[in-house]
């Protein structure tokens, strides 16, 4: 039996392929096999090593893949494909070719760790805030579809929000003379009462699985936070010990600085990193925009850093990653949120 094994997958929806290497940087071969639970557990169990790698790059099935490996491997870990430029730029594009590469990049520690949920519970937390979300877009959507089939049939004046409501849409259906029209708008109407009803039904889901994490409830007494927001940013940080560092929170949210160079020399313009997840930034632009509308600890900080950047955008961008540290302060520390924490400097 061998000291180690570095073992890498290429997980997809119908086979996986698995690589195997040995602590000398010698590839033994690949095998593949059909995707499921069994043969996962089969293919790691023939592998004999004391210590055993694994790795695989970010996917849909990447996180039900390493949980069902991780009782049989020493250490499974979930790569950033974007960061695997031996892989993603090859001219040669092979399962059984990038196996091989991911098993050397394994062995050289040349990959960057994509965070998995902890434990099923966030799993399952998280994914019920994502179809919240998603819900959410969907009748937004389809608010915005029945609107422009309105203008695009003379009803012009729908600026107001009771087309949406059941006791104001009759006013406008009425004004649309083709019939096949008509039919084509109530059944978005219906579609919509619809949506509606299952945004609800996702939200009382999400509230509920969200009781058992009390730093939300810290979180909604934030100026700008609701019920929503607190949510999403609590489902997706997942933990507040991930980040080393704050700037790598802002850098997630969508919110922190880029400045590429090359031996000291610019190489563009600072601009925000496009790297990171869209809901998050817009948490904190929700949130920003909703504490402006009240005297508030939240609107006195962005009032300070306008005074000190002269510039509106520097100084919302600021207020932002102020809103986000201050949550992610109190999460980590475990303390109730005070108004005060926006005046901390250390935040």
């Amino acid at each position: 039996m061998r000291k180690i094994a570095y073992l890498a997958m290429d997980v997809h929806v119908r086979n996986i392929v698995m690589g195997d290497m040995n602590g000398a940087g010698k590839f033994l071969g690949n095998r593949s096999f059909t995707t499921c639970e069994n043969n996962i557990i089969y293919a790691l169990k023939t592998v004999k090593a004391k210590k055993k790698l694994l790795v695989m790059e970010a996917g849909p099935l990447a996180n039900w893949v390493a949980q069902t490996a991780a009782a049989y491997v020493s250490e499974v870990i979930i790569s950033d494909p974007r960061e695997n430029a031996l892989i993603y730029k090859s001219s040669v594009k092979k399962d059984k070719v990038d196996t091989q590469k991911l098993c050397r990049l394994l062995r050289l520690n040349e990959f960057k760790e994509v965070y998995r949920p902890e434990n099923d519970q966030r799993a399952i937390f998280k994914a019920a805030v994502q179809h919240y979300n998603d819900l959410r877009d969907q009748l937004k959507a389809i608010k915005q579809k029945t609107k422009a089939m309105f203008r695009q049939w003379g009803v012009i004046d729908v600026f107001t929000d009771s087309v949406y409501s059941t006791s104001g849409r009759d006013k406008f259906l009425k004004q649309v003379k083709k019939r096949p029209i008509l039919l084509q708008l109530k059944r978005l109407y219906t579609l919509m009462d619809l949506t509606a009803e299952l945004k609800q039904d996702a939200e009382k889901s999400m509230k509920s699985l969200g009781r058992r994490y009390p730093e939300i409830r810290e979180f909604k007494k934030i100026p700008g936070i609701g019920n929503a927001g607190a949510h999403t940013f609590d489902a997706y940080i997942q933990t507040p010990h991930r980040f080393a560092k704050t700037s790598r929170l802002w850098k997630y949210c969508r919110i922190g600085v880029t400045d590429r160079s090359s031996d000291g020399k610019p190489l563009g313009f600072k601009r925000l990193d496009k790297a990171g997840i869209g809901e998050l930034k817009a948490v904190s632009y929700r949130a920003f925009i909703s504490a402006m509308k009240s005297d508030n600890e939240v609107r006195r900080f962005y009032l300070k850093s306008l005074q000190t950047t002269h510039n509106h955008t520097h100084a919302r961008l600021n207020t932002q990653r102020k809103i986000l540290a201050v949550m992610l302060g109190i999460w980590k520390k475990g303390q109730p949120y005070r108004a005060e924490l926006f005046l901390d400097p250390c935040i």
